[in-house]
């Protein structure tokens, strides 16, 4: 991980190639999380159909002086932005007990 600024000036932690590498398994597992949380839920379909849904994190590239927000775990299992939303809290806590800083929700583009 590499020490960055923010646009404000804030300083966050960004992930490497790395890293990500190393996190794939938990990543996956995350993945699985949600899918099973979306279908405890009723596995609905609602909500705007978006596409680029997922868990991102703060990435910086090699060589690159500012980080961008990249996914982690897609979700391609439904299309509807408030499902996924409403059922992605168990995923993103499970993230955060295995030490992964900076998950967060990324609701992608209107399709």
């Amino acid at each position: 991980m590499k020490a960055v600024k923010k646009y404000n000036g804030e300083i966050i932690q960004a992930y490497q190639a790395e890293d990500l590498e190393k996190l794939k398994l938990v990543f996956a597992a995350a993945k699985l999380l949600w899918i099973r949380q979306w279908k405890d839920q009723g596995a609905l379909d609602q909500g705007s159909c978006c596409g680029g849904k997922g868990i991102s994190v703060p990435f910086i590239g090699k060589g690159k002086r500012n980080y961008e927000s990249i996914n982690v775990v897609s979700c391609d299992f439904v299309q509807g932005n408030v499902s996924a939303y409403e059922s992605v809290g168990g995923a993103l806590a499970f993230l955060k007990e295995m030490g992964v800083v900076g998950a967060s929700y990324n609701d992608g583009w209107m399709d």
